[in-house]
Formats: C-alpha cells, sequence, structure tokens
C-alpha cells in the first residue's frame, strides 16, 4: 500500500482525529499532522541515548514498531 494511502487511513482511524467540516485541505492536514507524529516519534527513538550502538538492532525494531502502530507496514523483513 502506498504511504500517502497508509497514513491517511492511520489519521482517519485515529479516534483523537476531530473533523469539524470538510474543506479542500482537511486530507492534506491529516496527513501531515500524522506525518509529523510519527517523525516526531521516529526522532525520539533514534536520539534515544540509553541505546549504544551496539543496540542498533533494538533502535530499528523500535522503528518498526512505530511505523506499524501508525499502520505503516514493511514487509522486507520480520523483526518481530
Amino acid at each position: 500500500m502506498e504511504l500517502w494511502r497508509e497514513l491517511l487511513i492511520g489519521g482517519l482511524q485515529d479516534e483523537t482525529c476531530k473533523i469539524d467540516y470538510l474543506n479542500d485541505n482537511f486530507l492534506i492536514e491529516i496527513i501531515q499532522n500524522r506525518c509529523y507524529n510519527v517523525l516526531l516519534e521516529l526522532k525520539k527513538t533514534i536520539e534515544d541515548d540509553n541505546l549504544t550502538d551496539k543496540d542498533c538492532f533494538i533502535k530499528i525494531e523500535k522503528i518498526l514498531s512505530v511505523l506499524a502502530k501508525n499502520n505503516i507496514f514493511c514487509d522486507r523483513h520480520d523483526f518481530g
């Protein structure tokens, strides 16, 4: 599935997403809001100083978990 579609579906399924009315920009706003939140969570994971470079696998696994939690699936490797 394409990334924009996964982000849109995740945003529409998110119960905290409040839509008062539909206008030309509402889809873009949902996607941009979801993108920002996902990227913020990924940035926090990458910047986690509690993990050493030897723990890179753990960081990758956490990143994949963040993506999966947001309905963005990467099926190249199974880290679970």
